[in-house]
């Protein structure tokens, strides 16, 4: 091993050594998903490339109406992102990673704010831990899952975050404590003015990517619109004219990630596709990955044709996005802990044959929810598509299958760009109006290729070979065109005359394409990620089974104290519930983007008791008998 190699595994193993020096009472449970305390802090640390705020301003920053830092830990867990052991400076909550690289290429995030300021300021983002890690507690015992959907508050930590960045300008006493901590040892009028200038280019930054993003829906806990943050922020970088309204209504559970290396098909709507080149690199799920951390705070340059030809300027970090990837493919579903309760294993049982019974024309759960033992990490999962519409419908909210669909924008500065970046017979060029969805695949590899070194040796040129020869979804081009590339000629040339959110629904009624559905995936550790369905409707696994019409239409969020009989979070009136999850407003109309409808394949016609067994069987889908006990 390498100097440089062995270093770094030190500063790792002491890192981990320092966040997990519980005592014995505050150690967390053991959700057995074979993850080292070293590759745990990897997880929580390592940078995607996302580019949120200098390091030094979070840790000078107060919160907009206190004195209180802003990463007082009262206040990260009133968002519900996880900190760690407590310390002094208070620690960055998980997966809230420090990013330094080179600036000189960047562009929002080139900010200098003091005189011989380097050129890689340290700069905090997030990293896939900061979504995808959870915490449940039961009864004074709590339990930390790898990959599992956050309980996080994104919209409402934003917001935060960007009020007190407004207030620090605004508010002369706050802005001169804020410089004196930011520039201190350097602390002179002329760098007093640089940081307000600074301040003042990121504080016009956030609120044109917070413009973009604006909807009246609150998210509350666990729920992102992550699409529609991705897809905005290719809009702002084209630097298109009268760009058309495209808000983040359509807010989505965090996936959880154990065996998604597994799936051919990724995303809720399955829209992008899981494809290795050999052994070495899967492009689908490093474009996924580029898509995501370009929506989460990279720095992103788009570039007209031309000047383009060496890719696109971004601070994504592939190979540490590939480093993620790899270790995700080693973390297994959670365990069902001992503490929650055991498993009832006639319960179990019973639940076990339902689950694969088909009956009076009603599919077996099975048929769409492929069944894996716990440690298989190898076994292809084939995604089975639910459609929005047809003869068996699946029922659910439609908002986020359909605005990845139907958004669009004008094109800007990637007008007349190759539709896949590199110039492929049959795709042509982009218009003046597009779908966002095939802006951002051009946007994924104009970013792949800028950072194709990063990839390593040999790889770029079959990188580049497969881009060519694939389309977005990941099928060879020579079989076809996809039909769910959108056409240009559908949407009208004035954006001002853009279809309104009823007609786009329409749309997505009566038309058929692949990613107008959503996916079916296995079910293992499937208890450890309430609330459910894909928008996090239904608050538990009980509810679920339930027909549509007897879900609880409202119910109150904010708690990590589990329900171990139902299967869920607990929803009754505690101090940590402070956010009502509503399925319907005042005038008892669904509201877009929250519908608890849906994946009712005649929950009627069970009895409660077969919804408890389904109930128990789900706290081990694929489990195995060992004696008169059910183990995962």
């Amino acid at each position: 091993m390498s100097t440089t190699r062995t270093l770094k595994a030190g500063v790792l193993l002491m890192m981990a050594v320092s966040v997990f020096a519980y005592t014995a009472e505050d150690a967390p449970l053991d959700a057995d998903q074979g993850w080292t305390p070293v590759q745990k802090q990897q997880w929580y640390t390592l940078s995607q490339g996302s580019r949120l705020i200098p390091l030094a301003w979070l840790n000078a920053l107060e919160q907009s109406d206190s004195r209180l830092p802003l990463l007082d830990r009262s206040h990260t867990e009133r968002f519900r992102y996880l900190a760690d052991a407590s310390a002094d400076p208070a620690p960055l909550p998980v997966g809230f990673a420090i990013d330094t690289q080179p600036d000189h290429k960047f562009s929002v995030t080139k900010l200098r704010w003091k005189k011989g300021q380097s050129d890689q300021e340290p700069w905090v983002g997030m990293n896939c831990a900061a979504c995808h890690t959870n915490e449940l507690t039961f009864q004074g015992k709590r339990l930390r899952i790898e990959g599992a959907p956050a309980l996080a508050d994104f919209q409402g930590y934003l917001r935060s975050l960007n009020a007190a960045l407004v207030a620090t300008r605004s508010d002369a006493s706050k802005m001169d404590r804020f410089a004196g901590k930011v520039l201190l040892g350097a602390d002179t009028p002329a760098n007093r003015r640089l940081l307000d200038s600074a301040l003042a280019t990121l504080v016009t930054w956030q609120s044109q990517v917070e413009q973009a993003n604006a909807t009246d829906l609150e998210y509350g806990f666990g729920r992102l619109d992550a699409f529609g943050h991705i897809f905005n922020k290719v809009l702002l970088r084209t630097e298109g004219s009268d760009q058309p309204r495209n808000p983040s209504d359509a807010p989505v559970s965090y996936p959880f990630l154990w065996n998604i290396h597994q799936h051919d098909r990724v995303q809720w709507n399955g829209m992008v596709a899981n494809r290795p080149i050999g052994n070495i690199l899967d492009i689908g799920a490093l474009g996924r990955n580029v898509g995501e951390v370009t929506g989460v705070f990279a720095d992103l340059t788009l570039l007209k044709p031309g000047p383009a030809i060496g890719g696109y300027r971004t601070s994504a970090r592939l190979d540490h996005l590939l480093t993620l990837e790899q270790q995700i493919a080693m973390l297994k579903p959670p365990a069902w802990p001992d503490a929650f309760g055991p498993i009832n294993a006639d319960k179990w049982e019973a639940g076990q044959r339902l689950f694969d019974r088909a009956a009076n024309g009603t599919p077996a759960c099975s048929q769409c929810h492929a069944v894996l033992k716990r440690d298989d990490l190898t076994t292809p999962v084939v995604a089975s598509m639910a459609p929005l519409s047809g003869a068996k419908p699946i029922g659910t909210d439609p908002w986020m299958a359909c605005n990845a669909y139907t958004y669009q924008a004008n094109t800007g500065l990637l007008r007349r760009t190759p539709k896949k970046f590199f110039p492929i017979p049959g795709f042509g060029v982009f218009g003046e109006t597009e779908p966002l969805s095939d802006l951002l695949g051009a946007t994924v590899i104009g970013s792949i290729y800028f950072k194709r070194k990063e990839l390593g040796d040999g790889v770029a040129d079959d990188l580049r070979g497969w881009l060519t020869s694939t389309d977005l979804y990941g099928r060879r081009v020579a079989l076809s065109i996809p039909d769910s590339n959108i056409r240009a000629g559908q949407f009208p040339a004035s954006l001002a005359q853009a279809l309104s959110k009823d007609e786009r629904l329409r749309r997505c009624m009566n038309e058929t394409s692949q990613v107008l559905a959503y996916k079916g995936r296995p079910l293992g550790g499937i208890w450890a990620t309430p609330p459910y369905l894909h928008n996090g409707s239904v608050p538990t696994l009980y509810d679920l089974l339930l027909p549509a019409s007897q879900r609880p239409a409202t119910f109150l969020m904010g708690t990590r104290e589990f329900d171990p009989l139902k299967v869920g979070l607990v929803t009754g009136s505690t101090p940590e519930n402070t956010f009502v999850f509503r399925t319907r407003d005042a005038a008892g109309s669904l509201i877009a983007g929250n519908s608890n409808l849906g994946h009712d394949y005649g929950n009627a016609r069970l009895t409660d008791e077969e919804r408890w067994a389904l109930v128990e069987y789900m706290k081990a889908v694929g489990g195995t008998r060992v004696g008169d006990r059910v183990v995962p």
